[in-house]
């Protein structure tokens, strides 16, 4: 059984504890996995995204030089986005939004990818950047990236760091810190693209010029993960309601992939045991016993 199946069964049938828009989500994606049509799942392709990042990808803080160890979670939700592929092998999904908790590793799983999406995609001249309102913000999670390949003896050779970029030169590619008020939005070929917060955008102007830098490239992703935060009637708050609109039917976007980990009822806020709807990474008795028993 892959993680993806134990995983997304696991909150369907209610063995994991799971918000409604995560078990209909879960039951939507392994309908996808039973019923390939235009795409189908390809654990190898998968499983080749997760192999790498294990293998070279190191923690950016903490214990220094330590493997990077995906949780259950996490392998399944980069799977389902790395796994759906056409018959020429390129992915359904160019854009994921997660909505998460706080502490569910969310800076350290975004600079996995962006290093995954630079080496180890097979584009050439992959441009990669980090997205935020301000560069500072940006340069959050392109500093954890550098954290990330410079523990790694095998990346910290290949990777060099420039003055503006962490550089590839075997495929030309780098990742970039950008921000809304740069000075240097024109002319972008962006291949990925991470925001982190996505709800601490201002504006949806940054978010639309990446969607349309996209446009030249085979199989772009566009990788936002966030809690929800305070700014209202912003870019998150339309992302989270056509986030929502998916999941439920109502709209299509076979291009989408939605991710909402939240508590069904403000009731729940006080309830030990609601609170993995909205912590995927939470180490709950119940789920982690089923699931060593299982793997």
């Amino acid at each position: 059984m892959t993680e993806f199946e134990l995983y997304f069964s696991s909150l369907y049938d209610g063995r994991i504890n799971a918000c409604e828009k995560m078990k209909r989500q879960a039951e939507r994606l392994l309908e996808a996995y039973a019923c390939p049509g235009e795409f189908h799942f390809d654990i190898d392709i998968a499983n080749s995204h997760i192999d790498f990042i294990e293998r070279f990808c190191k923690l950016p803080t903490g214990k220094i030089g330590t493997p990077l160890k995906l949780e259950l979670f996490q392998k399944a939700r980069f799977q389902a986005i790395f796994g759906f592929v056409d018959d020429n092998d390129l992915r359904q999904y160019n854009e994921v939004m997660i909505v998460e908790g706080r502490k569910n590793g969310k800076t350290t799983e975004t600079a996995a990818v962006e290093i995954d999406m630079l080496v180890n995609d097979d584009e050439g001249a992959p441009q990669i950047y980090n997205i935020a309102t301000m560069l500072e913000q940006a340069k959050l999670g392109f500093n954890a990236a550098h954290k990330m390949i410079r523990q790694s003896p095998v990346l910290s050779k290949h990777i060099k760091k420039r003055a503006a970029d962490l550089y590839f030169p075997l495929n030309m590619g780098y990742i970039k810190a950008l921000a809304s008020n740069s000075n240097s939005l024109d002319g972008l070929d962006v291949h990925g693209a991470v925001i982190d917060e996505l709800a601490a955008i201002k504006n949806r102007d940054i978010y639309d010029l990446i969607k349309q830098a996209m446009g030249a490239r085979s199989q772009p992703l566009l990788f936002c993960i966030t809690t929800n935060g305070f700014i209202r009637n912003g870019i998150f708050d339309a992302q989270y309601d056509y986030a929502k609109k998916i999941i439920h039917g109502e709209e299509k976007n076979d291009r989408f992939l939605p991710f909402i980990y939240e508590l069904d009822s403000p009731d729940e806020w006080d309830d030990e045991n609601c609170w993995i709807k909205a912590n995927p990474g939470l180490d709950t008795i119940k789920s982690r016993d089923y699931l060593r028993q299982m793997v």
